[in-house]
């Protein structure tokens, strides 16, 4: 079986968040399967990598225009998985006004690849896995350039290059002016178009619900939850339509990646078996890190991009006023939106408590991961999320909230702390719940503790899924 596995980011070459930790471990899983997969990704300005080398080019008709792409190949870093990078000067950057545009001819150049498989990539791929907006688009272009290429092609509904698009997060859906259609030289009908008030529209990542083989989701509830249409009437349409055709699968993490026994991030590392005596220090280094008074109260931990709709946020700097300064103390790290990190630098000034650090550090980021006791999580919705599964690696229990993967990877009172209504009060009592059982029950939360590290969060179980669906579509 071979997969290609289409990306916009990948772990170890170019990272913008969580897509790029799954495209990183699942290829890796899959290739230690026996599945022959390859990623495309953009070549990106910012990505350095050695040993590359060109291994083809393209033409490509895009805005009137004949491209030239050329397809770079390389190694995922720490293993044998190839990856073919498309380098082009409209790919240069990730982000930009434009940005829309771009992926579209990201797309367009990976359904051309498609039609020159034989000569540039050794043969046909059996599986084109899609990710999120950014590569919604491929299974219609795939399609549509097999029925016009030099040599006629099965289409994409044909036995051949069947396709399978993962939503990571309905949130960004990828939407552009209808010109964008020309720009990519197919006739408009294909297209789902709707009116807006600048005029007709489209969302790639709707294109890819109408044209993909399969659709799957980052956990089951995010699933049902999109069937139920908690995320938009016009989605819970297309999969009332296609609903035979959408599944959950839940996120792995790669255990020997986040590893506290081997984390050489962390000053002293540990295992289940050590982590009572153990964690004490880490959680001791990072307060000093931090400029925390070293005192044994709970301390919570956010690790996390700063964005106003999704994480929950406006429920953290709610419940503060609702909790006692001296009851607990509170490390936030991430960047996002002025606003938010502008109100989150203002509240660390006036809660000694409280610290935030406006940036992104990877080694920090993992030493608050395992210094903290709880970790907060309180999402508006969460399509998988990984924070808590890193969380419990690391012997640190999530504090999440009912919805999404949350929902299917924490257990309340056994291996973390779960809040159902998206309400600050809702927040602050499970918060005051978490506090009350570290300094009354310390016996019960080192148990929750060992409980929580003990979850099996590796992709050995849900790759089993992804394979069994990629059979299914392939007979």
């Amino acid at each position: 079986m071979k997969v290609l596995f289409v990306t916009s980011e990948v772990a170890g070459l170019y990272k913008r968040g969580g897509l790029a930790d799954v495209s990183y471990s699942l290829p890796v899983a899959l290739a230690k399967r026996g599945v022959k997969v390859g990623i495309a990704l953009p070549y990106y300005e910012k990505i350095k990598v050695h040993p590359v080398h060109c291994v083809g080019q393209l033409a490509i008709d895009y805005d009137r225009r004949r491209e030239l792409m050329f397809i770079f190949k390389t190694t995922l870093p720490g293993s044998k998985v190839p990856v073919y990078l498309f380098r082009h000067p409209l790919l240069n950057e990730y982000d930009g006004p434009d940005i829309v545009e771009r992926f579209g001819f990201f797309a367009k150049a990976v359904a051309q690849l498609y039609l020159y498989s034989d000569a540039i990539l050794g043969g046909p791929y059996d599986i084109i896995h899609c990710n999120d907006w950014h590569t919604a688009l491929v299974p219609l272009l795939v399609g549509e350039s097999s029925k016009v290429g030099y040599r006629e092609r099965e289409t994409i509904q044909s036995k051949h290059a069947k396709t399978l698009l993962t939503i990571h997060n309905l949130l960004y859906q990828g939407e552009a002016g209808v010109s964008i259609t020309l720009k990519l030289g197919f006739p408009k009908p294909l297209f789902h178009t709707f009116m807006t008030p600048l005029g007709r529209a489209v969302r790639l990542l709707t294109e890819g619900f109408e044209y993909a083989d399969m659709v799957t989701t980052v956990s089951p509830t995010y699933a049902t939850e999109i069937m139920n249409g908690d995320h938009g009437v016009r989605v819970r349409d297309i999969f009332d339509r296609r609903g035979d055709m959408i599944a959950g699968i839940l996120n792995g993490i790669d255990t020997d990646l986040w590893n506290p026994e081997t984390d050489t991030a962390l000053p002293v590392t540990y295992s289940a078996r050590t982590v009572a005596v153990r964690k004490k220090h880490v959680k001791q280094q990072l307060q000093k890190a931090v400029r925390l008074p070293e005192s044994d109260v709970p301390l919570f931990g956010f690790v996390g991009r700063f964005e106003a709709r999704q994480k929950g946020l406006d429920l953290i700097a709610g419940a503060i006023d609702g909790l006692s300064d001296t009851s607990y103390q509170l490390v936030l790290l991430g960047t996002g939106q002025p606003k938010l990190v502008a109100a989150f630098t203002a509240l660390a000034e006036r809660h000694k408590n409280i610290v935030y650090i406006n940036t992104f550090d990877e080694r920090l980021a993992r030493r608050i991961y395992a210094g903290s006791d709880i970790m907060l999580v309180p999402s508006k919705f969460e399509p998988c999320g990984l924070t808590q599964m890193i969380a419990m690696r690391y012997g640190t229990l999530p504090l999440v909230r009912n919805t999404g993967g949350l929902a299917d990877s924490v257990t309340d009172g056994k291996t973390g702390f779960v809040f159902g209504p998206y309400k600050k009060s809702a927040l602050v009592a499970k918060m005051n719940d978490a506090i009350g059982l570290y300094v009354s029950s310390p016996g019960k939360f080192r148990e929750m503790i060992v409980r929580a590290m003990k979850q099996d969060f590796s992709w050995d179980h849900q790759v089993k899924a992804y394979l069994s669906h990629y059979k299914k579509l392939i007979r």
